[in-house]
């Protein structure tokens, strides 16, 4: 019998995809506040500093947090 996912029985889609639909759709969102921080960088500088700061400091917490947690994922199934 084959190993199958909790949502696959009842017919949903893994949960694996809606979490990497969540870290893609928060890539946009973080490359979208650098590149308005960018852009209006010489009319007010206070508030596109922090923006680019911002988007930095989540894009780095959301790329260390979905490496570790892919890399504990692997080691729980892996024994």
């Amino acid at each position: 019998m084959p190993l199958r996912f909790v949502n696959e029985e009842v017919g949903r889609s893994p949960q694996w995809k809606h979490r990497r639909r969540l870290i893609y759709s928060t890539f946009v969102l973080c490359f979208t506040m650098i590149i308005f921080g960018m852009l209006t960088y010489r009319s007010d500088t206070n508030v596109s500093r922090e923006l680019i700061v911002g988007a930095v400091s989540l894009l780095t917490i959301i790329l260390t947090a979905y490496t570790g947690f892919a890399t504990i994922d692997d080691k729980w199934h892996d024994h």
